[in-house]
């Protein structure tokens, strides 16, 4: 009688050519991936020697960084977001760009919470920039001393993003990439809140002075991001982009 237990089973050349290409289909998906990234973190970097306007008293010049900040914050996945990150904060730190030079390594931190919050935002929930928005008008209620028209974008924000949460399979896209973008500048607005409350103590009257400054800018962030990023959407099979 033979003995079984001595027989070779030798794989199919079918399954061997699926996980070849499996092996190869992932390595590319994340080759594209790291691409992506290092492609995203240099035209970060390039954008931020772009001034737009003096943030008076609050930080030397916002560039034309905060435009691309909700772009990236869309692209990226939370993972990524984190690594492209690191990157661009390296180059801010490398060639002393945007404000830096005014935070030291603290100015590190404002550009890398708007990306990764707001890619948890867009691949987990959009209670993460909500919450964190949220966070940011009560430090500055707390401890600015400022005018309350600051929160004005802050209650905006708010609204918008619980709404899309709440609804968020029944708004269109243009509405909810406009809330996404709008979310993500804020939440870099937080932060440099908290820097310019904590760090530069700017004397309660400043606030008034800046307000409009911030209205601008914010305008310009939620309004350039969101564009870009509808422009995104109409392209991305040209692209090959997923998950805009």
């Amino acid at each position: 009688m033979e003995d079984k237990s001595e027989i070779a089973v030798v794989p199919r050349q079918s399954d061997t050519a699926d996980s070849v290409s499996g092996a190869r289909s992932e390595m590319d998906i994340r080759t594209r991936r790291l691409a992506l990234v290092a492609l995203l973190s240099s035209l970060y970097v390039v954008a931020n020697a772009i001034p737009i306007d003096a943030f008076i008293g609050g930080a030397g010049f916002i560039t034309a960084g905060i435009i691309l900040l909700p772009v990236l914050a869309r692209l990226l996945r939370p993972k990524d977001s984190i690594v492209m990150a690191l990157l661009a904060s390296l180059g801010l730190l490398v060639f002393q760009l945007s404000i830096v030079p005014v935070f030291g390594f603290y100015g590190l931190l404002i550009p890398s919470s708007a990306i990764v919050i707001g890619s948890l935002g867009t691949y987990r929930s959009y209670l993460y920039p909500l919450s964190y928005v949220l966070f940011g008008a009560a430090w500055y209620i707390l401890f600015s001393g400022g005018t309350p028209a600051w929160l004005v974008p802050y209650l905006i924000t708010t609204l918008l993003l619980a709404v899309v949460q709440s609804r968020r399979a029944r708004v269109s896209k243009s509405t909810e990439l406009v809330t996404h973008s709008l979310g993500t500048t804020m939440c870099e607005l937080v932060t440099l809140n908290i820097g310019s409350v904590s760090l530069l103590h700017l004397p309660a009257e400043l606030w008034t002075v800046i307000t409009p400054f911030m209205f601008l800018e914010r305008t310009i962030a939620a309004v350039g991001g969101s564009s870009i990023l509808i422009a995104l959407v109409r392209a991305k099979g040209v692209l090959r982009l997923e998950g805009i």
